[in-house]
């Protein structure tokens, strides 16, 4: 099946329910698109010290708020068990509900507007790992389509080159495959060099590539939770974060969990 055969150019796209508040789920009637949330019970350490802390966010849940599984609940549960680990993680960037991958939070309250620093003069190097419907050109190539709120769904983003805010991604593709004996697939790294809301996911909408699995953004999570076609989370996982501690760059990399997802056909890493 392709891309184009299950692409309704009419529809627009929607949230999945577990996107919804709890007020937005009773309005809408609908509770039969998108996917079951995973039940996450623990999150895993990537880094730890005297200033920073760094997770692998789980997809599908919620940074904070009054939820019953929040990444803040899931760290303070798993330090109230760490020894050794002092002070209250700052959170000073966030990722997407659906997206998975590296967090950092400062421990203290220098460490922390020391990295809010960092991120707001845009000196963190971020790298991304998708899976995305379609096979992409062979070669890297940069997106820089201005991105605007969408003019009706409050909650969506969209290329505007008139509203829009200057956005700059780099997509290098890795390997061409196959998801789930359905849809054509390329795995991407991608690199942004800026942080709209919603950016990685609205450019390769907007160049034809949706990211499978995007419930808000794609086309293959209209089938309902248990619908052997529906992919189970959203294929976008940061993997990569450098951030600057004076003179020494701090890697931080999240074990990539799109390896086993798909049947690669070419890998197409350039050299």
């Amino acid at each position: 099946m392709f891309l184009s055969d299950i692409c309704d150019p009419t529809r627009l796209p929607r949230k999945h329910q577990s996107e919804l508040t709890e007020e937005e789920q009773q309005q809408s009637g609908d509770k039969d698109i998108g996917r079951r949330p995973p039940t996450i019970d623990s999150i895993e350490f990537l880094y730890v010290d005297g200033e920073y802390l760094a997770v692998n966010k789980p997809a599908d849940v919620r940074m904070d708020g009054d939820f019953d599984v929040t990444v803040a609940k899931l760290v303070d549960r798993k330090l109230g068990f760490q020894d050794g680990v002092k002070g209250k993680p700052r959170f000073v960037h966030r990722l997407d509900y659906a997206t998975s991958g590296v967090l950092i939070a400062g421990l203290t309250e220098q460490s922390a507007s020391y990295l809010a620093k960092l991120f707001r003069e845009r000196r963190v190097e971020k790298f991304y790992l998708a899976l995305v419907h379609g096979w992409t050109p062979s070669t890297r190539f940069v997106m820089e389509e201005r991105i605007a709120n969408h003019p009706v769904d409050g909650f969506m983003m969209t290329v505007d080159m008139v509203r829009g805010k200057s956005a700059k991604t780099e997509c290098i593709p890795l390997s061409f495959g196959i998801y789930g004996d359905q849809y054509l697939v390329t795995k991407v790294l991608l690199k942004p060099f800026t942080g709209r809301r919603h950016q990685l996911r609205v450019h390769m909408k907007f160049r034809g590539f949706p990211i499978v699995g995007d419930a808000t953004y794609g086309v293959d999570s209209v089938y309902g939770p248990d619908d052997s076609r529906t992919p189970p989370r959203m294929m976008l996982h940061a993997w990569k974060l450098k951030v600057l501690r004076g003179e020494e760059e701090l890697w931080i990399e999240a074990p990539d969990p799109l390896e086993t997802c798909f049947v690669e056909f070419a890998n197409i890493v350039e050299s």
